[in-house]
């Protein structure tokens, strides 16, 4: 018995610090933090949800339904959709998928990070769209914000179905 626990103690010691475990409350246990479980705070200043708030928020995690009058959170030119997280978390990676009901539309947006007031441009581009993976240095968050810098070739929106972020380990 005694020696089942010395061998439990030593195999908790090497796995579980207290630095690995405050990492992985950091990090938001490696889960994505945009959840709509996390109660983050979409702003709805210049922000709309297309087909109803709940089926339309770009956070959510149930399965939903898309259409051309359903399913996406948009924003007009020059405008942005800002996520306030509930705390601090540090993220590596953001994936967002965007509104592709043509297969021809491309994006011009940009994706900024911030934490306590500091923005960070981590993302620009013309880009198809679809599902977008971005990756960036090790950074700690408290907002989320993505800017319409250019609309759509179909029109002025910004149109995004989903977005996630996490912290991504390399392995």
């Amino acid at each position: 018995m005694t020696f089942q626990l010395l061998l439990l103690t030593i195999i908790l010691s090497d796995c579980c610090t207290i630095d690995s475990i405050d990492k992985k409350i950091i990090r938001g246990n490696y889960q994505d933090v945009l959840n709509f479980r996390q109660i983050n705070i979409i702003s709805r200043k210049n922000t709309y949800f297309e087909g109803g708030l709940m089926n339309s928020q770009l956070n959510r995690d149930a399965i939903y339904y898309i259409d051309g009058k359903t399913g996406f959170t948009f924003c007009h030119l020059y405008y942005s959709i800002e996520i306030q997280l509930l705390k601090k978390y540090e993220i590596n990676t953001i994936v967002v998928e965007i509104f592709d009901y043509f297969s021809f539309l491309h994006y011009n947006f940009q994706l900024y990070i911030s934490y306590q007031g500091k923005e960070k441009l981590v993302y620009q581009t013309t880009s198809f769209a679809g599902i977008v993976r971005i990756r960036f240095a090790d950074q700690f968050v408290d907002k989320i914000r993505f800017y319409n810098r250019g609309g759509n070739n179909d029109n002025d929106y910004l149109s995004i179905i989903k977005a996630q972020a996490f912290y991504k380990l390399d392995h």
